[in-house]
């Protein structure tokens, strides 16, 4: 990821002041004049305290936050388009938070995004990220006291509204809370439907990307890298929904894509693309969560769909047809068919449903080697005998789509099992130019039985 704060932090050592100019003509004027310590600290250039008043930043400061910063019922906090907010403190009490009442308006824009860091983006660098508390309805109660501060959360209207949050990138949060909590990059507490999320990029979390409890928000463009537990995390009955988002691991020993918890308040997700070069869980269900998944490609994962507590495969609805392929014994001196110890194999598509380029207002580094095969091949693909190719997952050639692979060509494939194998569909063509002294070659690093593609696939 590009180290955007260094370069700042590295200015202002030397001028001692930061300005960064907003394309937006029509950014709010700031409001200054603090009447308060905290209001003050924002004059400043700082984040620390409660806010119990209206205030507007400034895009031409980058502000540290010192410390907890809280938006108050009441209040409102204005984030205009190409503000930067550098956490200084790490741990677990450097977070940004909207109680209920309050309300946070963040109007960045794809060519001057709001940008939340720490000076080096690492996971774990800062604490709890961005938290807002909603009055919408939540298997908690109403009432309900949130992991993060202990802030209070969940009501009776569904179509509540927490503000704005429109084109921002957080990265390098997390922290641990207690044994069984964490703080996510953004953390959605009952919050309701009047709340507009609209592009939004997490990287490099320690814990989840986001999470929901509760609520029926909706968020549309969502971009999610590497984020150490689980991408998407939902629980007490979220009933609202995702649509475009595009989720990368290429860091090893993540949790999953989704994991969803509790009670089936039926999510929705629309066109999720999840590209894994590591393996891992895309799919988790635990006890009888569920949602409706439609327009889904999974690429690179080791596991596909894990009902990790033997809840019904029919909580979980592709409205594309995907249906379980194969079943996967996680045990195997278990013998009755049992679904808690087994995962399931999707034959979802190959082909992209949300491109990565529809994120390029997001500052980071990311990219495919090209000697990485995976995913699927739509047009006339030729490979190239002096690159050491790696299988990382399916490749699958498409319909119309034609693979070319000459002679002499090696491909290695990943040791990843029943998701690692090449595929030509109907009106696919591949060409495989070997000769007798010059064969390709496709094999596993030490061509053991079973390292890769251990089952047929149904197309």
């Amino acid at each position: 990821m590009k180290n955007l704060f260094v370069k700042l932090l590295s200015i202002s050592m030397a001028f001692g002041t930061i300005t960064l100019t907003s394309c937006d003509s029509d950014d709010p004027e700031p409001i200054t004049g603090g009447t308060t310590e905290v209001m003050e600290n924002l004059d400043a250039g700082i984040l620390n305290g409660t806010l119990t008043e209206d205030y507007t930043l400034s895009s031409t400061t980058t502000y540290s936050l010192t410390g907890q910063f809280i938006i108050d019922d009441g209040a409102t906090l204005n984030i205009p388009a190409g503000t930067k907010i550098l956490a200084d403190n790490g741990g677990t009490d450097v977070y940004i938070a909207t109680l209920m009442g309050g309300t946070i308006n963040i109007n960045g824009s794809a060519g001057n995004p709001v940008i939340m860091s720490s000076a080096d983006g690492n996971p774990g660098d800062w604490g709890g990220g961005l938290t807002l508390c909603g009055k919408a309805t939540t298997t908690a109660g109403v009432d309900a006291t949130a992991e993060v501060g202990g802030f209070i959360y969940g009501g009776t209207d569904d179509s509540d509204s927490s503000g704005i949050i429109r084109y921002l990138q957080i990265s390098g949060t997390g922290a641990q809370i207690n044994s069984e909590s964490q703080y996510n990059g953004v953390s959605f507490y009952a919050v309701g439907s009047g709340t507009l999320v609209d592009n939004i990029a997490v990287i490099n979390g320690d814990d989840d990307g986001v999470e929901f409890f509760g609520g029926t928000v909706e968020v549309s463009n969502l971009y999610l890298e590497n984020n150490s537990d689980d991408s998407i995390d939902w629980t007490e009955g979220w009933n609202g929904s995702i649509t475009n988002a595009y989720i990368s691991n290429t860091v090893e020993g993540f949790s999953t894509v989704f994991e969803g918890d509790k009670d089936n308040g039926n999510p929705q997700f629309n066109n999720i693309t999840a590209v894994s070069t590591v393996g891992g869980t895309a799919l988790q269900f635990k006890k009888t969560s569920g949602g409706t998944i439609d327009g889904l490609s999974l690429v690179g994962y080791d596991v596909d769909l894990d009902m990790k507590d033997g809840g019904a495969t029919s909580n979980v609805i592709f409205s594309d047809g995907y249906t379980p392929v194969a079943m996967v014994e996680d045990d195997a001196s278990t013998t009755d068919v049992d679904e808690s110890v087994y995962t399931f194999a999707l034959n979802t598509s190959a082909v992209a449903t949300v491109d990565l380029s529809d994120f390029d207002w997001v500052d980071t580094d990311i990219s495919f080697e090209s000697s990485l095969l995976q995913g699927a091949v739509t047009g006339d693909v030729t490979l190239d005998a002096s690159i050491a190719y790696v299988l990382n997952s399916s490749y699958i050639v498409q319909d119309g789509g034609k693979l070319t692979i000459p002679a002499g060509t090696k491909i290695t494939a990943r040791d990843g099992g029943t998701g690692v194998y090449i595929a030509v569909l109907q009106g696919g063509q591949i060409d495989i130019q070997g000769t007798a002294t010059n064969p390709v070659v496709i094999s596993s690093a030490s061509a053991s039985p079973g390292d890769w593609g251990r089952f047929n696939n149904l197309w």
